[in-house]
């Protein structure tokens, strides 16, 4: 059974070549109900008087983005689920965590490749309910009881079976956990990142291949792992689950600056200002001149309404980079007393 048949979607992208190229391939992969709109504003009309069961939008467009598109439709209960995929020629890392945040399925690099495309949408089968057979779901379940069980022998066979019938970031993860269960880390490192390529949010799988770089002592991919992990955390609010990957960073490298910088940003959040501010003083400790750690201490100084000390912190900041902006900024509100 072909897992994704009787898919309809709704393609949206203001440039007309684009949009046949898309629904070329997604005819090309064997589905049908294709629905093309040339504006975010068309595509939100439609999707009010018709069901979908995915949308592909381009990010850039006149008057409103994809971007904006996905929030208006993440804003809707009945669509908080709806796989929502968002594409553009470069996905720079505020764009990915923007997307993160308003709630993206996965991201797409135009120009299209059709394996890619088949790869998303089947990535996505299982979480959104598009017409998965009970045949396959009553696997995947089989597999996921015996991972419980520790049986891993039998649980890499399931999954291995299930990807014959196409590949899934859940399958390939849970392949990488048996690897590392296993202690076959170079091969649970391959398994992670091939989910991580089918679903670049899949901050579970990033943790995966942090810690299985971290049993081969590979310090450094280990660190960038977790790093990533923790950015989709944090972009998707999700700050019990960010601490707990950064504070495991700190055991990989006890002197990573970027970690103890973020921890403060956490607690900030978090409104545990003390505990944010001791995160600040180890950054700075390791890093003196670092403008940003010294613009984050005055937040948190203003926060705490100690804006003397705020000023001091902000007019080191301009110190070691006399155009950050921000800095200036909250410096000036400071003393012109409209802070």
């Amino acid at each position: 059974m072909n897992r994704m048949e009787a898919i309809s979607f709704l393609c949206v992208d203001d440039n007309s070549g684009a949009l046949r190229e898309l629904s070329n391939i997604l005819k090309h992969l064997g589905h049908k109900e294709i629905h093309g709109a040339r504006s975010a504003s068309e595509a939100w009309a439609m999707l009010k008087i018709k069901a979908f069961d995915c949308i592909i939008s381009a990010w850039d467009m006149p008057e409103m983005s994809g971007l904006a598109l996905l929030k208006i439709v993440r804003n809707d209960d009945r669509y908080i689920n709806l796989p929502f995929f968002l594409t553009d020629a470069v996905f720079n890392k505020p764009k990915v965590i923007d997307a993160g945040r308003a709630g993206v399925t996965c991201l797409i690099v135009k120009p299209y490749e059709a394996e890619t495309i088949r790869k998303k949408i089947a990535s996505i089968s299982e979480a959104a309910g598009l017409s998965v057979s009970t045949e396959l779901q009553a696997s995947f379940d089989e597999g996921m009881s015996l991972l419980e069980t520790e049986d891993y022998e039998d649980a890499l066979k399931v999954f291995e079976r299930l990807l014959k019938e196409g590949e899934s970031a859940e399958v390939y993860y849970n392949i990488g956990y048996i690897k590392t269960a296993k202690g076959e880390y170079g091969e649970a490192i391959e398994a992670f990142r091939k989910a991580t390529q089918l679903d670049r949010l899949f901050a579970k799988a990033y943790e995966g291949m942090g810690r299985a770089y971290k049993a081969l002592g590979r310090v450094q991919e280990a660190e960038a792992c977790l790093n990533q992990a923790a950015e989709i955390y944090l972009s998707s609010e999700k700050e019990e689950d960010a601490e707990g990957v950064l504070n495991e960073i700190l055991e990989v490298n006890p002197d990573t600056i970027n970690v103890y910088n973020t921890l403060g940003v956490l607690y900030r959040k978090k409104g545990d200002f003390q505990t944010a501010m001791k995160q600040y003083e180890k950054a700075l400790k390791i890093h003196p001149d670092e403008p940003n750690i010294h613009y984050n201490i005055g937040r948190l100084h203003v926060d705490m309404k100690n804006l003397e000390a705020a000023k001091f912190h902000f007019k080191k900041a301009l110190a070691y980079d006399p155009d950050f902006a921000e800095a200036n900024e909250v410096l000036n509100a400071i003393e012109l007393g409209t802070l």
